[in-house]
């Protein structure tokens, strides 16, 4: 078959990807930090919601459920190969990190991402399973699970939506007569995008751009700093940085 950019058939094998990140809760990766963590044969995924019921007969003779919480996880299932070509994070490191944070009394926690059709799943999750299975030929299989680790971390979010792959950080010092530069990076939607940027809340006059740029701080400019961006899809998404506290000194 030809090069033919909308064919499925080129997809095969590279559909089926998990990527990881190492690092805290605290901190989302930038996008560059992602990285596969091996062949894939699998994937899925499981709310697995957590239900009570009522049997009081008060909603016209139904019985009504709740859910109460969802255990949700993620498995995936992949090969070991020798010498493998992937530019990956390696099933070697991820078994070697797992044993090393058992022996050190932690837990296996471990940012996760995740694409499954028309959404995206990302997350700090534990590693609550790691099994291999084969021969001795060179490639065997092996299967993963992961369980949220930090549940305000989690997000299900469109495939093509508008994100963050560098953001503000929590905090930003400068001194007296320095420049203040504050770059964000956003990927998804549709280009160009609208930059908003915002100091407690109101507008910043004049910084329309991906980079705020003052060439010399003032004790004025200390503040929180925050950064709307919209893009050109109908509807328009608008997402907004983490907020950066500046203080000047």
């Amino acid at each position: 078959m030809a090069n033919c950019q909308n064919s499925n058939e080129r997809l095969f094998g590279g559909a089926v990807v998990l990527e990881v990140a190492d690092g805290c809760p605290d901190v989302k990766p930038a996008d560059g930090d992602w990285m596969s963590l091996a062949a894939g044969t699998s994937k899925g995924f499981d709310f697995n919601p957590n239900t009570v019921t009522s049997d009081a007969d008060d909603g016209g003779g139904y019985v009504e459920t709740i859910i109460t919480n969802s255990d949700f996880t993620i498995s995936f299932e992949g090969e070991v190969r020798k010498k493998d070509k992937l530019d990956q994070y390696g099933v070697g490191k991820f078994i070697e990190y797992f044993a090393a944070e058992l022996k050190a009394k932690r837990q296996p926690g471990i940012w996760v991402r995740m694409d499954y059709g028309p959404v995206e799943f990302i997350g700090y999750m534990n590693i609550t399973a790691l099994s291999s299975d084969g021969g001795t030929n060179d490639i065997v299989t092996f299967s993963t699970e992961f369980k949220v680790g930090d549940a305000s971390t989690i997000e299900v979010v469109a495939a093509d939506a508008l994100t963050f792959t560098t953001d503000l950080a929590p905090t930003k010092s400068v001194a007296t007569g320095s420049a203040l530069n504050m770059p964000v990076v956003v990927a998804g939607g549709t280009s160009p995008y609208t930059y908003v940027w915002k100091k407690d809340g109101s507008t910043v006059s004049g910084q329309t751009t991906a980079t705020f740029n003052k060439s010399s701080a003032a004790s004025g400019d200390a503040g929180v700093y925050t950064c709307e961006v919209t893009d050109s899809s109908l509807p328009a998404q608008t997402a907004t940085s983490t907020a950066c506290t500046v203080t000047v000194s």
